[in-house]
């Protein structure tokens, strides 16, 4: 009797403590219920989004008579090989600036006439070495800077707009091979349009130029 007593004492007894233990214990969070999961890390090896890449500019095609300008060029020793495939256009430029300079006697016998379509086309690039050289072939013809600057695609991005030069009385050869160099080349912005009929000048004047260095 004695021993079923002890036992029903110490059940009483725990069960107590059970029920004391559970009051004690502090109610459930039910607002935790309701909150949007954590965004899990990505699984190694799971496939990401590729970013973003803008448009590629345009590739470059030069024109056939690039190869007689960089031949011409190289033969003279302004440039190191004649491939267009490896030339910076920038050293081109350079180079054709350098041999304009060292045959200035050929300017006087180019056409005037392809040399004022040049001319009247407007800035190649925004560049600044090109944009003087551009605006002082343009003021040997007395073409007046707001004439072109006002119709120039380029306008928006160019630091000289309507920026006058002094007047030159003979056409610089070594900002015409520059010029001449740039457009051969197709090293001049996407949005300029190119004709026909300046191309052809273009080409023309670019061999006569390498026909009179001979």
């Amino acid at each position: 009797m004695a021993l079923s007593a002890a036992r029903r004492l110490s059940t009483t007894s725990s069960s107590s403590s059970s029920a004391a233990a559970a009051a004690a214990e502090p109610p459930p969070n039910l607002s935790a219920l309701f909150r949007s999961p954590k965004p899990q890390p990505p699984r190694q090896g799971s496939a990401r989004e590729a970013p973003r890449q803008g448009p590629r500019p345009k590739p470059r095609r030069p024109w056939e008579e690039a190869g007689a300008l960089l031949r011409r060029l190289h033969q003279g020793g302004y440039l190191r090989g004649p491939d267009s495939s490896s030339s910076d256009p920038h050293v081109v430029k350079a180079a054709a600036e350098r041999f304009g300079h060292d045959h200035q006697h050929v300017a006087k016998w180019l056409s005037g006439s392809d040399l004022k379509k040049v001319a009247l086309f407007g800035c190649p690039t925004d560049e600044r070495r090109t944009v003087f050289a551009s605006k002082r072939l343009r003021a040997f013809f007395n073409i007046k800077e707001d004439k072109i600057c006002s119709s120039c695609k380029l306008r928006s991005s160019c630091k000289f707009v309507n920026q006058e030069v002094a007047t030159y009385n003979k056409v610089i050869l070594s900002d015409t091979m520059r010029i001449i160099a740039l457009f051969v080349l197709d090293a001049f912005p996407q949005q300029l349009q190119v004709t026909a009929e300046l191309k052809a000048s273009v080409c023309k004047l670019l061999k006569d130029t390498i026909n009179l260095s001979i």
